[in-house]
């Protein structure tokens, strides 16, 4: 058997490298669906793991067998699943246990598979996939069940892809590129609106590294922005709660669904009367989102009424903050690294005009 020694690997290369081949691996996940994304994990995999994984193709009216790929050392079957458009958890719920069906009908547990691995683009893994996880692992002795993200596919690339697989499937990265600073950027898929994006993660990010004169003028201009026209700040604003909650959410720090109100006030320093009328609603509204007909709790809707919009959105705006603050007392994490986080889940996550 070889040993570690014996090659070179991309975990010890210098980080601009990593990183480059990291902005690689988000751009791909994000304009590839379907097939591409399947073609995209057959990639990752033989950078990380060679001739011991086999990617898989349908056949006639057999189809896959319940099977994306295989890496024959740990009798390990993987089912990948990245929705067009985009990704909704209750389809992804469905899929996963009709994938895990087809897989039970076509393999003898554990003789010819000991584990299935529920691949999903998405930035991280939902609670509701990993209890599914544990069901299925339950149904067979000496059988794993897991699922892996987006997350999940970069850290085992980092980590442990070699490089002499690596350059054929991604290229080399060319020197210019350990100039480049990192870019935070609104993708075109989605009608999210971009210039207030920007200027929400610059502020956050002011305020986080107390930058107090930059959080103060990027304040003002929000403000002012605001006042002139609070819809596209509605999206925002939402958008960037909906990112704060689905870090909290892949980690369960705390439950989104129910939240520690008492310390969640505390951390917003809301006013009294503006908790009571406003939370509900910019609490409850993404995290219907998220959560979609399993999110029960009741909350007024915003309709045509103005100073609720401007309340909601003031309100959800100190929320994002509360939750990155939350967040990171109870992981441990840094506030600034929540954050870039919690971007990446506004830019993955496409709003779309319907």
């Amino acid at each position: 058997m070889p040993k570690r020694s014996d090659f070179e690997w991309l975990e010890d290369r210098p980080d601009w490298i990593k990183n480059a081949y990291k902005l690689k691996l988000e751009v791909e996940y994000r304009r590839t669906h379907g097939t591409s994304f399947q073609l995209l994990f057959d990639r990752i995999m033989r950078s990380v793991h060679g001739d011991d994984y086999s990617a898989t193709a349908t056949y006639g009216n057999e189809g896959d067998l319940g099977c994306d790929g295989f890496l024959k050392s740990r009798s390990l079957l993987f089912a990948v699943y990245s929705p067009s458009p985009y990704f909704k958890l209750a389809e992804a719920r469905n899929k996963m246990r009709t994938d895990f069906a087809r897989f039970e009908e076509c393999w003898e547990i554990p003789k010819q598979a000991k584990q299935w691995t529920f691949v999903v683009n998405y930035p991280g893994v939902h609670p509701s996939l990993l209890a599914i996880a544990r069901e299925l692992e339950e149904r067979h002795s000496g059988l794993d069940v897991t699922v892996w993200s987006r997350y999940d596919l970069t850290q085992q690339f980092l980590i442990f892809a070699r490089i002499d697989l690596v350059l054929p499937e991604f290229g080399s990265v060319e020197r210019k590129a350990r100039e480049l600073a990192p870019v935070n950027f609104v993708p075109e898929d989605t009608t999210l609106p971009s210039e207030e994006a920007a200027l929400t993660y610059r502020r956050l990010s002011a305020r986080i590294t107390c930058q107090k004169e930059e959080y103060d003028q990027l304040t003002n201009e929000w403000i002012g922005q605001l006042c002139e026209d609070p819809l596209p700040w509605m999206l925002v604003h939402c958008q960037f709660l909906v990112g704060a909650m689905a870090a909290v959410g892949m980690v369960g720090s705390f439950a989104i669904e129910d939240p520690p109100l008492r310390r969640l006030k505390f951390e917003t320093a809301i006013a009294d009367f503006a908790w009571r009328k406003y939370f509900k609603t910019a609490w409850g509204v993404p995290a219907s989102l998220i959560f979609h007909e399993d999110y029960r709790k009741e909350y007024p809707p915003i309709g045509n009424d103005v100073d609720m919009l401007f309340g909601v959105c003031l309100v959800q705006d100190a929320l994002t903050v509360a939750t990155i603050r939350m967040h990171s007392r109870i992981t441990g994490l840094w506030e600034n690294e929540i954050l870039e986080e919690v971007w990446s889940h506004v830019t993955d996550i496409k709003i779309h005009p319907e």
